[in-house]
């Protein structure tokens, strides 16, 4: 016997409950996990740019005097400083959507039956993958204090939540990354003359061809037009590119707050389709209702 749409709908309360309760997991596990991730890119900066200065361009090291090189280290080391309350800056509670979405399929969904497809496509999306830092104390992240929607956080809710702290997460590596650069380009480490946009290319390529060597190095070959009737130079690059795939693999602790975060993930997922099918039933006992209500049957 099919469940009336009030059963249905004491079973979706159910599960967004749920959804509150993992929301919760996900938060705490995501503090650890970025605090881990704070330490190891200041430990893992600090190791690309002594490979960088003295396996990928050492004659240009020792160019600089014994001030310049201090002041050089001193530098990098205050801009890895800086990655932990970033990276913890960019993380608050999870809620309900109030804003544009980011998957256009889950949008599109929402009231379909392509729903479960598009909250998977979405979990699917998130497993793959700034602004000058400036000196301040470590934050302890809040909880967001803006006001939520007058409706549950559900699953979909949460997978747009953990897209877009996974997208920032990205962004301050690449931040982080960018800011390294320069301050190795202000100390003729890398040329003076490179242009703004290349700097802005290293800290965002992902091409796991560049990335041959050590870790969190990208080797980039720019070409640079000659003049009238000239031949076009080649110049080697070797740039810092902080990958948070190489980043986790160097450290067993940051592994295993992924390791975690998976795990969340895949319950999610599960969490997800039992509440998308609910969905679905809700709608078919509505629908069934509303016919009934509408139905008359022709006397003649």
């Amino acid at each position: 016997m099919a469940k009336g749409v009030e059963q249905i709908e004491q079973d979706i309360a159910v599960l967004e409950q749920a959804v509150v309760a993992i929301a919760q997991e996900f938060y705490d596990t995501y503090h650890q996990y970025l605090s881990e991730l704070g330490q190891a890119v200041r430990q893992q900066l600090i190791q690309a740019g002594y490979h960088l200065c003295t396996r990928g361009c050492p004659e240009r090291f020792l160019q600089l005097s014994l001030n310049q090189r201090q002041q050089l280290q001193q530098s990098l080391q205050q801009l890895a400083k800086q990655a932990k309350p970033q990276l913890l800056g960019s993380l608050q509670f999870p809620s309900a959507v109030v804003d544009e979405p980011d998957s256009p399929e889950v949008l599109i969904a929402s009231d379909s039956t392509d729903a479960l497809a598009a909250f998977n496509l979405l979990l699917d999306d998130r497993e793959e993958q700034p602004v000058e830092p400036e000196p301040e104390p470590e934050p302890e992240p809040e909880k967001s204090t803006e006001e939520s929607p007058d409706r549950p956080m559900n699953p979909v809710d949460l997978a747009k939540w953990q897209d877009r702290l996974e997208k920032l997460v990205g962004e301050e590596l690449q931040t982080i990354s960018h800011a390294a650069n320069c301050l190795l380009q202000q100390s003729n480490i890398l040329p003076r003359q490179l242009p703004e946009p290349v700097l802005e290319v290293a800290a965002k390529s992902d091409l796991a061809g560049e990335a041959a060597g050590p870790p969190n190095l990208l080797n980039l070959l720019i070409e640079a037009e000659g003049g009238h009737q000239q031949e076009s130079s080649v110049t080697h690059i070797v740039a810092i590119r902080l990958r948070l795939s190489e980043i986790e693999f160097a450290n067993p602790t940051l592994s295993s707050w992924r390791s975690n975060i998976r795990s969340l993930s895949n319950r999610l997922g599960q969490l997800g389709q039992e509440y998308q099918k609910k969905q679905r039933e809700k709608a078919i006992a509505e629908a069934e209702a509303a016919w009934r209500s509408s139905w008359y049957e022709d006397p003649s």
